[in-house]
């Protein structure tokens, strides 16, 4: 989960840095506050960022450059259905604008007063947690100084590093990053979501897979990502997969 703050005014984005510090939550998560000169590149190169359905958009609807906030949030919206989108604005007319574009924003907040607007932020985060918890489910992964959280849907796999005690790489659809924890706790979050966790190095969400290649020894997946191992591990992951296949046609009748 990240949460990118799309504001041109420097005493606004200024506030909201301030304010911020105030919320312990939030401050786990990775945030991105743009300069204000960069939106219109930021804007070109929306389709180049890894977002994913966790993550978190505050944009000011109001923003005096070439594309508007709801410009914005529209090709956010084409990118990522189901990332979470709060507008901010002082300006309540753009109510339809916003209908007609089908951008479907969580929230419309008042940005005069950051104190509320921090508090609701803080509360939507809480209720969509909670959601996710209960339908899709959340685990977190301590980095260096932030805490991911991670639709186990969204992983490829991850394994340990060389020569790293207690560090793994985490390898997803969206992005990489380094974790700092033991593989055995790993594999332990894992396992309700029926990932390969039989090789000691590897946690592997077999769901991802697009294919295998035998003869290369190269498990790709469906981001174009691959991951080469041994042939002994090839065949247990293959007999895993047949396993998890069987298990769906015993389910299913």
């Amino acid at each position: 989960m990240k949460i990118y703050y799309i504001e041109d005014n420097l005493f606004h984005q200024e506030l909201f840095k301030k304010e911020l510090q105030k919320h312990e939550q939030l401050r786990s998560i990775e945030i991105h506050v743009f300069p204000s000169d960069k939106l219109e590149t930021i804007y070109r190169n929306l389709e180049t960022f890894s977002i994913s359905s966790s993550d978190f958009f505050i944009i000011d609807i109001d923003l005096k450059t070439l594309h508007s906030g709801i410009d914005f949030a529209q090709k956010i919206r084409t990118i990522n259905k189901n990332c979470y989108i709060i507008f901010l604005s002082n300006d309540s007319s753009r109510g339809l604008e916003i209908i007609n574009r089908q951008i479907r924003p969580d929230r419309y907040l008042d940005k005069s007063d950051f104190v509320d607007v921090f508090n609701q932020i803080e509360e939507i985060l809480q209720k969509k947690m909670a959601n996710r918890k209960q339908n899709a489910s959340i685990v977190e992964l301590q980095g260096a100084a932030k805490v991911f959280l991670v639709d186990p849907d969204e992983v490829n796999y991850i394994a340990t590093v060389n020569g790293s005690r207690s560090t793994l790489e985490y390898c997803g659809v969206q992005e990489n990053f380094i974790i700092h924890d033991k593989m055995k706790n790993i594999k332990q979050k894992f396992k309700p979501y029926h990932y390969f966790n039989e090789l000691k190095s590897y946690s592997i969400n077999p769901f991802n897979i697009k294919n295998i290649d035998k003869q290369m020894m190269e498990v790709n997946f469906k981001n174009g990502e691959s991951l080469f191992l041994s042939s002994t591990s090839i065949k247990k992951l293959m007999n895993h997969i047949e396993m998890l296949k069987q298990k769906t046609l015993n389910d299913f009748f």
